[in-house]
């Protein structure tokens, strides 16, 4: 089942998705550091898709909506654990930059 929560933050929608989108920007902001990540989708500065997993744990898709707000930008944000291993099959390929 999909966790989904929503924020809402004092910065652009570009400051947020970049800090979403950069390893520089996630490193600032996430207490994951042996997390390894592979983007999805990317859609800036509006929607980010991403799988992360750290060493041999099951993977999560994390989709963050980010849209402006008056006091900045919303962030939504849906993580979910696939009911069968397809993480694991699209980690086997090499991923494709769309």
């Amino acid at each position: 089942m999909p966790a989904r929560r929503e924020i809402e933050v004092e910065a652009s929608p570009e400051e947020v998705f970049d800090a979403l989108a950069t390893e520089e920007g996630r490193e600032r902001w996430l207490d994951e550091p042996g997390r390894e990540v592979l983007v999805e989708t990317s859609d800036a500065p509006h929607r980010l898709v991403w799988w992360w997993w750290e060493g041999e744990g099951p993977a999560t898709r994390v989709e963050f909506l980010v849209v402006a707000a008056p006091a900045g930008a919303r962030v939504v944000v849906t993580e979910t654990v696939p009911a069968l291993p397809i993480a694991r099959l699209a980690m086997a390929f090499s991923p494709v930059c769309v």
